[in-house]
């Protein structure tokens, strides 16, 4: 008696209309009604002065413990299309839609026979084969003995909410296809621009390349050009990654073609040149200017005498040497930047010895979160892996890096574009 006080108490607070139903399919309320006298009236009260707009809103029925419908109401009947007649004594099944797994209803049958309260979405069909959609609870009435005697479901019509979401879902899902296939193309259009892995490896045999979108397009650029016997390797990181970055990069890529044009050139002219020209390429209008800049990282091997002449704006190189690191010096500017309408930058020279090995990379490899304490992997444990493995093949020190950057991104997201450059000297 007391489990099916309270549920009568917990209907109230929803104004489920006790005194109409019972008196309408006789749920038997009047055995408790008696047993709990003090506030029953009120609160059968305050439901009743509820019920028309439940009853106006709501598709109301009740069904015995098999499931077969013992009442709807007419709002029930209105949607679904049937009459009361056609629907009462009929199994609920009977507007079930097939598009509605019969996990669904396994579920709700598992909690309701247990006494307590289900909600969730289904998917109903009318008498004429259309469908509607209504957000459901069902409510178990429970008996003396504790157990459930009839189930009470109220819907709410939410067809037009559904259908809304199917649009919008089709629509988001139309312009995303677009979308994917201009960031493709652009994607393509970039790679034009990019010397292919291939002549990196004829003009170094030993020597890789690793490159790593964040997402579908890199920020990051390369290139490799070969004049006479010297060899010309360039790096750049765009600011940010993705479309707007890669626009940087073309456009820095296209310029330095036009550069290399020349009969001769050093690298802090070449960069500090390239500087100057992007400023005027994007400082188009001076209340707005864009913030793109990039870093960037120029070398020249001269083959024949053995000599690394360098200029590195914010980029990262180091050259590893029997096991010893050489750090390249780097200057603090970015290409591009307009805090700086102005830069001077160093050419230095190093003179290089056979089996010495180059490598410049851009900062999304030592900015990658990961490990065990969600840390960024850092230039000194990138240094330390480069050490390790520089005796060994390229080929075998591009797996190992991929290794380690994989098992140190584990699940964690990749932070940023990334590109590592290493050749050896030969």
């Amino acid at each position: 008696m007391e489990h099916l006080f309270n549920y009568a108490l917990l209907l109230s607070k929803l104004y489920v209309p006790f005194s109409y139903i019972s008196q309408k399919i006789d749920l038997g309320f009047k055995a408790y009604k008696n047993y709990y006298s003090e506030g029953w009236e009120e609160n059968i009260t305050v439901a009743n002065s509820n019920f028309e707009v439940l009853e106006k809103n709501s598709l109301l029925s009740v069904s015995d413990l098999k499931g077969n419908i013992i009442y709807v109401n007419e709002k029930f009947c209105k949607v679904s299309k049937y009459t009361s007649e056609e629907l009462i004594g009929m199994p609920h099944n009977i507007i079930h839609h097939p598009d509605t797994s019969s996990s669904v209803f396994k579920e709700m049958w598992q909690t309701i026979s247990r006494g307590n309260i289900w909600q969730g979405e289904i998917k109903n069909r009318t008498k004429d084969g259309s469908f509607y959609w209504v957000y459901a609870t069902v409510f178990p009435v429970i008996g003396n003995n504790g157990k459930p005697i009839k189930y009470i479901t109220m819907r709410q019509d939410i067809t037009a909410q559904k259908l809304a979401v199917e649009q919008l879902n089709f629509v988001t899902k139309n312009n995303y296809k677009h979308l994917y296939e201009n960031v493709n193309y652009a994607k393509k259009v970039h790679s034009l621009f990019l010397t292919p892995e291939t002549t990196l490896q004829e003009l170094f045999p030993e020597s890789f390349l690793i490159y790593k979108a964040q997402s579908i397009i890199s920020g990051d650029f390369y290139m490799v050009r070969n004049k006479e016997d010297k060899t010309i390797l360039v790096l750049g990181d765009s600011t940010g990654h993705g479309v707007s970055a890669s626009y940087i990069s073309v456009m820095v890529l296209n310029i330095l073609n036009r550069f290399l044009r020349l009969s001769s050139y050093c690298p802090a002219k070449i960069l500090e040149d390239l500087h100057h020209e992007i400023l005027l390429s994007t400082n188009s209008d001076e209340a707005s200017p864009t913030i793109e800049s990039a870093d960037m990282g120029f070398c020249i091997i001269d083959h024949k005498n053995m000599i690394l002449e360098y200029s590195l704006a914010k980029m990262r190189g180091v050259v590893i040497r029997n096991g010893e690191t050489i750090e390249l010096k780097r200057d603090k500017y970015s290409i591009g930047e307009h805090s700086c309408r102005e830069i001077n930058l160093v050419s230095t020279k190093l003179q290089l010895q056979k089996g010495d090995t180059l490598y410049l990379y851009t900062d999304g490899i030592i900015d990658q979160f990961g490990g065990e304490k969600d840390k960024k992997l850092t230039n000194k444990r990138l240094l330390n892996e480069l050490k390790i493995n520089s005796n060994s093949l390229m080929s075998k020190q591009k797996q190992d890096l991929i290794n380690v950057l994989t098992t140190w991104q584990g699940d964690h997201e990749q932070t940023d574009d990334i590109t590592i450059m290493g050749v050896k000297i030969l």
